[in-house]
């Protein structure tokens, strides 16, 4: 979904935008069927990030793994239907807020739009750094982990600029904070979009008029949707908008606070080992005084492939040996990869961890 976002709906957006804007400049009427279908890919576009925000915080799994992040969406029917509409409200405007400023930008140059986009950008990426925050959470180890971190966090920040999706303020992704971040300075770049393009020279007053509508109209209804978002969701999630938490953090202390086995295991050997390496330690003791125990008992949840993202050296040494000859034979090895394929084919359909 996300890459049908960033793919498909948002440049869909903006080309309609462009060819709107280009037939105001050369003194033509745009038809309605034409600003009809802008409005509608906008709101097809809310209802996919609305989509992706309500299966995540809906998923009863997600709810008992992270408590303290999924919930906020209302157990009424009725609420649940007002979080839903606002969420596709608020995205699709979003969406055209952005696509706007960005056609504009576009009249003034390619600098404009390479400036605007490449320096928040650049900024974000550089806060990842300096705060440890970079890499991305999925365990793939190596390189490939340097390679993912890149491609998702400039993908996923450059679809959540365009369409402000809720769920990417999870730690593992933006962050509550820089989420908030993104959707002030989009809301503040429209205005000052359209002031730059009135100030060049061959400016086109009825494409500066259109811009101003568009702030008019949809400015204000796109931030009062968001306020009857956020006061529709649960109270106790509203700081998680603003929270600073790191991905880093976030692993730490849900290992730390998690009661369950199970939930412990998810969010260690399921998430990239440089998220979890402050409390190594923790997590190495934790291994060796319940190994002997998980041999006997054999809980579900140490399957083929959590068993063989243990490190051999957390494991008793006693029984290193053998664990290491287990897991090179061949019956061990297709195990693993059935279930890596289970656990990847959800992960298709949106990019986020617990």
């Amino acid at each position: 979904k996300c890459v049908e976002m960033f793919a498909e709906a948002i440049p869909g957006v903006i080309i309609q935008l462009m060819a709107i804007a280009t037939t105001l400049g050369e003194g033509k009427a745009v038809r309605k069927g034409a600003l009809l279908s802008v409005a509608l890919s906008a709101l097809s576009t809310g209802f996919i990030s609305a989509s992706i925000s309500y299966d995540y915080d809906t998923n009863p799994e997600k709810r008992h793994k992270t408590p303290e992040f999924y919930g906020y969406i209302p157990s009424n029917a009725t609420k649940r239907t007002i979080v839903f509409g606002t969420m596709i409200a608020f995205t699709a405007g979003m969406l055209m807020i952005r696509c706007t400023t960005i056609v504009l930008l576009g009249f003034l140059g390619r600098t404009w739009v390479t400036v605007y986009i490449g320096s928040d950008l650049l900024i974000f990426l550089l806060v990842k750094l300096i705060r440890r925050d970079f890499w991305y959470w999925l365990p793939l180890g190596g390189k490939k982990e340097i390679v993912i971190s890149i491609l998702v966090r400039v993908g996923l920040k450059i679809t959540n600029d365009f369409a402000s999706i809720i769920q990417f303020r999870h730690p593992n992704e933006i962050r509550g904070l820089f989420w908030c971040v993104g959707f002030l300075l989009t809301t503040a770049s429209l205005p000052v979009a359209i002031m730059l393009y009135e100030g060049q020279e061959g400016g086109n007053e009825k494409t500066a008029a259109f811009a101003w509508r568009i702030l008019y109209i949809i400015m204000p209804s796109t931030l009062f949707s968001f306020w009857i978002f956020m006061n529709t969701i649960e109270e106790k999630y509203k700081i998680t908008f603003t929270s600073k938490e790191r991905a880093q953090d976030l692993t730490s202390r849900s290992f730390r606070t998690a009661m369950d086995e199970s939930v412990k295991a998810d969010k260690i050997f399921h998430t990239s080992r440089k998220l979890w390496k402050p409390i190594e330690d923790e997590v190495k003791g934790w291994v060796e005084t319940n190994w002997s125990r998980w041999e006997i008992e054999k809980p579900k949840w140490l399957d083929d492939l959590t068993r063989s993202r243990i490190p051999i050296e957390f494991i008793p040494k006693e029984d290193q040996k053998y664990e290491r000859l287990r897991r090179q034979t061949p019956i061990f090895m297709a195990r693993k990869l059935k279930r890596r394929a289970k656990l990847v084919s959800p992960l298709e359909s949106s990019s986020t961890s617990d």
